[in-house]
């Protein structure tokens, strides 16, 4: 086995989308944080309904649709998480001073209730609420903010956490909140390590498909583009 994807989903329950989802790739070592909201031709809806709809093996064939390819898939309710993470305490980097909005309660609308939570260098320890905070937080109040910052700061996260030795077979162990299609994928992910590539798959475009705001891929520029860019460039070295 080459690859495993793991998705944690948003809500407690089974029919509820995919909020992380996370190919790891043994061969390469590397995690890829791939978009929740990447439109998936496969389903014809974002890529992160893909397990609702279909499991485990639709979530599979929808991602190598779009180019991640792996032989198994473990998915984990929010309760799971929450479990795993409740005792958890872990330092993080923080580079900038970071001001998000944030529900009042976890699973609610930032439209139903909001506070703010700050982040401020160089470093927070995270724990309880605080790490949910860190990992989910995507508003900032400044009005800036994607997916893909959020995104970033779960790879400091999980750094973070894999550094101190954090035991994914204990947080993984409870059947009625974990899903496995295919081959138990805990064997690869125990050996995921800080010194891995951690990245988010960020080569993606905006786009509005049956009215909804989703990722596409993005399309390489022509080859006369790059041509022309490469001609531009030289021309600027020389004159400087």
């Amino acid at each position: 086995m080459a690859a495993v994807v793991v998705a944690i989903l948003d809500r407690d329950n089974w029919d509820a989308n995919a909020d992380i989802i996370v190919v790891a790739d043994v061969s390469r070592r590397q995690l890829t944080w791939v978009p929740r909201d990447l439109w998936s031709p496969l389903v014809s809806d974002r890529v992160n309904a893909a397990f609702a709809l279909g499991g485990g093996t639709l979530l599979l064939d929808a991602l190598a649709g779009l180019g991640f390819t792996a032989e198994s898939a473990i998915c984990l309710r929010r309760g799971a998480t929450e479990a795993a993470l409740a005792s958890v305490s872990v330092r993080v980097p923080v580079g900038e001073p970071l001001d998000f909005w944030y529900p009042l309660i976890p699973t609610s609308r930032l439209e139903d209730g909001r506070k703010q939570v700050s982040f401020r260098p160089p470093g927070e320890n995270l724990s309880g609420e605080r790490l949910h905070q860190w990992i989910g937080a995507r508003t900032m109040v400044n009005g800036e903010g994607t997916d893909f910052h959020r995104m970033r700061r779960q790879i400091v996260f999980l750094r973070a956490l894999v550094a101190q030795g954090f035991d994914f077979h204990q947080a993984l162990k409870d059947p009625a909140l974990v899903r496995i299609t295919g081959e138990d994928p805990l064997p690869l992910l125990a050996r995921v390590s800080a010194n891995w590539r951690m990245r988010v798959h960020d080569w993606v475009d905006d786009a509005v498909i049956g009215g909804k705001m989703v990722l596409v891929p993005r399309k390489p520029k022509p080859w006369w583009r790059r041509q022309l860019r490469r001609l531009r460039d030289r021309l600027k070295s020389k004159q400087a």
